[in-house]
């Protein structure tokens, strides 16, 4: 039975690859996407007026070939610590939800019915990076400190990423393929790979 209930009332977190795959399915840019379907600056996606989905339609979800990872994984929520180990725990289901809960199935089974693997393996690739940005954000405010006097700090703001570049796909693969005379990959796991790269470097030469 699908109530829809899942789809309303939510915070629907979303990383690049997400939005790329969002993007791509409504044949627009991720520019496009963060300005017009997302909220938090590109960080979660828009709600309507009656707090319901954008992408919520009569039927479904009118993006259901490409929606994000929590909404493959509900009702389970998937965890992880500093060292990589995995699990996964049930979501308390909405006190309106009329769907059929069961235990005919694994969680392996579940994960693999719901092709997460591309989703996994983008959000930690994403969180890793996101964490050695926050790294590089604390030791540059400790190094301002200390280089006060001389009026330097570590690093400039003109040296980080254009607003939002590293939510943005389309626009920090554009902007670096525009510097390296290269033609931008159309292929969405070399743009994610280049996306990557691109953070990567950012952080190494800050």
């Amino acid at each position: 039975m699908r109530c829809l209930k899942c789809c309303e009332s939510k915070k629907i977190q979303v990383n690049p690859y997400e939005i790329a795959r969002l993007a791509r399915n409504l044949g627009i840019s991720t520019t496009e996407f963060i300005a017009g379907y997302t909220d938090g600056n590109g960080t979660f996606l828009k709600f309507d007026e009656q707090n319901r989905c954008t992408f919520l339609g009569p039927e479904g979800c009118l993006v259901h070939a490409d929606r994000p990872l929590v909404c493959r994984l509900y009702p389970l929520g998937r965890h992880f610590n500093d060292r990589k180990e995995e699990w996964f725990s049930e979501i308390e289901p909405d006190t309106e939800c009329r769907g059929e809960y069961g235990d005919d199935t694994s969680i392996e089974n579940y994960l693999a019915e719901q092709e997460v693997q591309a989703y996994t393996q983008a959000a930690d690739s994403y969180l890793d990076l996101l964490w050695e940005m926050m790294n590089l954000l604390e030791e540059t405010a400790d190094d301002e400190g200390a280089s006060a006097d001389s009026g330097s700090t570590s690093v400039d703001e003109r040296d980080m990423p254009e607003n939002g570049e590293w939510l943005d796909m389309d626009m920090a693969v554009r902007n670096h393929c525009l510097r390296k005379g290269q033609p931008c990959p159309l292929d969405l796991d070399e743009k994610t790979r280049m996306h990557q790269e691109v953070i990567r470097l950012w952080i190494k030469q800050s």
